[in-house]
């Protein structure tokens, strides 16, 4: 019993210290091949390993001297979710948004999904009202 609690605990950890590292360097990411990737504000959904680094790195560098604040995480066997808060200033386009240079804070919740030490599935939730309002898109 006491070599599965070890084995669970290390797992919780590394399930933790990856999603963690979406927010910091995606590139060091064990994403599985056919990773599924949901913007839920965006209502969009991107497949492939090269396909969702490339969109996470265009988010998260999308804002300048961001800092990314992590409030609460919690993680499984199988899953983590982090809750964030994001400030920076926009220096460069996503999403088809326009850069604006504005500065926005966002708080985020991302979900990560794991099968055999890799990412399977990443959920971003964000108030895409909110963020657009700060950017000075919204009507």
């Amino acid at each position: 019993m006491a070599m599965l609690g070890a084995m669970n605990s290390q797992t919780l950890a590394q399930n933790q210290l990856t999603a963690l590292r979406i927010t910091q360097d995606v590139t060091a990411v064990p994403f599985s091949h056919q990773v599924i990737f949901q913007d839920f504000a965006q209502n969009c959904l991107v497949v492939g390993h090269e396909a969702v680094t490339a969109v996470l790195q265009t988010f998260f560098n999308a804002f300048n001297h961001s800092s990314i604040t992590h409030k609460h995480i919690q993680a499984d066997e199988d899953s983590a979710r982090l809750e964030l808060l994001l400030t920076g200033r926009q220096v460069a386009p996503f999403w088809g948004l326009p850069c604006t240079g504005r500065t926005v804070t966002l708080a985020l919740e991302m979900g990560c999904h794991f099968y055999e030490e890799q990412v399977t599935h990443v959920e971003l939730h964000y108030d895409a009202g909110a963020l657009l309002r700060q950017l000075g898109l919204a009507l």
